[in-house]
């Protein structure tokens, strides 16, 4: 978060964009919830509550759970009162993507 803040707020950046990708490693690791070795399960954790928002929705299982993650992660980012200072004054705007290999593409999704 310090390193998110540092950039929007001491170095001015105007967007932040929170990207997942087609395919994510991680994301199916977090779906499959095999054991992991090390700070690995750390990650895998922070990407669990988005993988249950996505359960039983329409389309593919993986990418609706990449996306609710971005969503997640975003929820989590502006908890930050200086990035919430930032939004408010219209000094940041902070969006997700989904990044689809496949086509070589970014989507928005907020």
């Amino acid at each position: 978060m310090g390193s998110i803040e540092y950039g929007t707020f001491v170095l001015g950046s105007k967007v932040l964009m929170v990207l997942g990708h087609e395919n994510c490693g991680a994301v199916k690791a977090a779906m499959e919830g095999k054991p992991v070795p090390g700070q690995i399960g750390s990650i895998i954790s922070a990407i669990k509550p988005a993988v249950e928002i996505a359960k039983g929705k329409a389309g593919y299982p993986v990418e609706n759970a990449v996306k609710a993650n971005v969503m997640e992660q975003i929820q989590i980012i502006n908890f930050s009162p200086v990035i919430t200072q930032l939004v408010q004054e219209n000094k940041l705007k902070v969006v997700g993507g989904y990044y689809d290999l496949d086509r070589g593409k970014v989507y928005l999704i907020s």
